[in-house]
């Protein structure tokens, strides 16, 4: 089993893009996520779109990837509507390799990176006030 990334983070406390700049990754944005579910999804589909938004955090969700949760989403809505007895493995291997693209089980979850967003201090502005 391969060593598990370190994170940029951690990487930048312990002084390593110090010595090696270039080895620092930027982050790609590739734009705002569009929360609102395809016109063309049946409405099981839309169901689990919303589902799966309001289980992911904003941050995490780019633009880059709506055809990943609609994927998700067509996956687990066809999932939904059989019967437990039909259900085949080939099913349940693809619906957990498109989840952990998204970082939705356990062992993915580490993987994925969310921006922490950071709620405004009040207090912060009435010390500005304050000084000025």
């Amino acid at each position: 089993m391969p060593k598990p990334r370190t994170p940029s983070a951690v990487l930048e406390a312990r002084g390593a893009f110090a010595q090696n700049p270039d080895r620092k990754r930027e982050d790609f944005e590739s734009g705002e996520f569009d929360a609102v579910a395809p016109e063309y999804f049946t409405a099981a589909q839309t169901v689990v779109w919303t589902e799966l938004i309001r289980l992911l955090p904003p941050s995490v969700l780019q633009a880059t990837d709506r055809m990943a949760v609609e994927l998700v989403a067509r996956l687990v809505a066809r999932f939904r509507s059989i019967d437990d007895a039909d259900v085949t493995m080939a099913q349940v291997a693809q619906i957990r390799t498109a989840l952990a693209t998204l970082g939705m089980t356990p062992a993915d979850r580490s993987r994925v990176s969310a921006k922490k967003v950071v709620a405004a201090n009040p207090f912060l502005a009435l010390v500005a006030k304050t000084k000025a």
